[in-house]
């Protein structure tokens, strides 16, 4: 078995029966099932044994980073041979580039990234495309766009014990994986070559790779401590994975630069036709620069809104997200799901909102709108939530009410960028929406399982499952208080009779209650309480 789950208790309360309820439904055919559990009754550990059932890689979806956090945590301790990630966004703090008209106020993006969460990040894309056995709690972020899982597997550098290589080969391909040389100290992502020794710090692990050559032949492999340099083990290999997240293909840049450059002429000349004659100076000079930035360095502040040409695809298609690393049989949990759907529901539609002032006064290409998270509509239809064809057309297309022209237009003149889209058809509404559906459709997980957690679901996902499975008895086998709520009126005459009802069960807490003389036992009480003459 791949998943090995490891506690020292067993299920007991209302666990045995939930864990049996979920494993007859997916053992019927069921894939959408709702885990009504009340707090407290160990809702993670019976998705710890469903884990374990099903023996597929799972994604655990929680609605904030501390929630999260505290699941990583216990998924780990259940799960300690197997590979538990935590998988959140990497920004300790982040202000996204927007722009108020009201009172002419631009502000630009600021984001100040947390190497270690980053680093997780990269260690959750290695374990999903290179072992089975792979438990991720992400947060909402995890609607965002990643680099292609496909070329991120690619150009992965391997090095084995035995064989010869050119240094300069190596270098040129860390550089391109973005490592960087080394400055000062040994950092993360960065290495540095000292005489036949190659030393390289992992984009996915607290460890240096200590690589030993005789001039071109690879004769031994150390693994060191990243902080202490201390020796960990020799290795007979080693895989290194790329220090990105968002690598890109860029053999052809040429072509792209020119798509923006074809894209930032046509949206200039529809600015000024509309006398919007700032916005349109405004428009040409950032695209130029950012060309010319690409052109010399491969990099500029703000290159992920041009991802609609680096990742080659179409206008309105869906990004590529983390759901394009999982297979097509993977589980699903939305932890907390009440308040995590809305979240995934929303997550979209405040991006688009922000996007279509910075494209409407000039700011960015009308490209910048398909770099975005991933639609709710587009989440249903890829997880099998919703049959695609049941999805309205004009939710799952990018309806550009402001700029669409330029798309159009940037389409006619750049067939070249996507030979297999059927050229110039594609100007057509019609046939965009049609290339949108046959993209989500190879998106699609269509064996995927979905468990949605929630001591309160919402009206959503009792109607969406096919089976509502209850979790109300806790482990130990304590209930919830009754709870009694009193009239105002009256109550301390009810504090008084309800006192004596409990003296009558448990006599030995009289010695603990304050004695007071007989007669008007209330108005000596309210006179400890509140004092004379209250």
């Amino acid at each position: 078995m791949q998943f090995q789950l490891q506690a020292n208790y067993q299920p007991a309360g209302d666990q045995p029966e939930a864990i049996h309820a979920i494993r007859s439904a997916f053992e019927e055919g069921k894939t959408k099932i709702t885990l009504l559990g009340a707090t407290g009754t160990g809702k993670t550990f019976t998705m710890a044994n469903i884990i374990q059932h099903v023996q597929k890689p799972t994604l655990v979806i929680s609605h904030n980073k501390t929630l999260a956090a505290q699941l990583s945590t216990e998924f780990k301790h259940f799960f300690p041979k197997n590979a538990v990630h935590y998988f959140v966004s990497y920004f300790d703090y982040y202000q996204p580039e927007s722009y108020l008209p009201a009172s002419w106020t631009y502000i630009e993006k600021e984001a100040t990234i947390n190497q270690e969460i980053e680093m997780y990040r990269l260690a959750t894309m290695a374990s999903l495309l290179s072992r089975e056995d792979v438990i991720v709690v992400a947060s909402a972020s995890s609607l965002y766009g990643l680099g292609q899982a496909r070329f991120f597997r690619d150009n992965c550098l391997l090095l084995k014990v035995g064989q010869s290589y050119q240094f300069q080969q190596i270098k040129k391909q860390l550089l391109h994986m973005q490592y960087k040389p080394l400055h000062g100290k040994l950092e993360p992502w960065m290495f540095e070559l000292k005489g036949d020794v190659l030393e390289i710090s992992s984009s996915t692990e607290k460890i240096v790779y200590k690589c030993f050559f005789n001039e071109d032949f690879l004769e031994y492999i150390e693994i060191r401590d990243a902080l202490t340099f201390e020796l960990k083990k020799q290795t007979t290999q080693m895989m290194l994975w790329p220090a990105t997240q968002y690598l890109q293909d860029t053999s052809d840049i040429a072509t792209i630069l020119q798509q923006m450059d074809a894209e930032k002429t046509l949206r200039v000349k529809e600015l000024e036709k509309a006398g919007l004659l700032v916005e349109a100076e405004r428009m040409k000079k950032r695209v130029e620069y950012d060309i010319r930035m690409i052109k010399e360095t491969g990099f500029v502040n703000g290159i992920e809104n041009y991802s609609l040409y680096f990742d080659k695809r179409l206008p309105g298609e869906a990004p590529n997200t983390i759901f394009d690393y999982f297979p097509e049989d993977f589980l699903l949990i939305i932890d907390e799901s009440h308040m995590t759907i809305p979240q995934l529901h929303a997550m979209a539609q405040g991006d688009r909102a922000r996007k279509n002032n910075l494209i409407k006064y000039g700011f960015r290409l009308p490209s910048a709108i398909d770099h975005r998270p991933l639609r709710f509509e587009e989440l249903e239809a890829l997880l099998n939530w919703k049959a695609l064809e049941d999805i309205p057309l004009d939710q799952v297309s990018n309806a550009l009410e402001l700029v669409s022209s330029t798309h159009i237009q940037t389409l006619k003149q750049t067939e070249t960028l996507w030979p297999s889209s059927g050229g110039s058809s594609l100007i057509h509404k019609p046939a965009r929406e049609q290339n949108q559906l046959l993209n989500l459709r190879s998106k699609q997980k269509k064996h995927a399982k979905s468990i949605f957690l929630s001591a309160t679901p919402a009206e959503y996902e009792i109607e969406l499952s096919e089976a509502v499975v209850e979790q109300i008895i806790r482990p130990t086998g304590l209930l919830d208080p009754i709870t009694y709520v009193y009239p105002k009126s009256g109550q301390y005459q009810l504090l008084f009779q309800s006192i004596d009802r409990l003296l009558d069960k448990k006599p030995h807490l009289q010695e603990f209650l304050h004695k007071v003389p007989e007669g008007e036992p209330e108005k000596e009480i309210l006179k400890e309480v509140f004092g004379e003459g209250e």
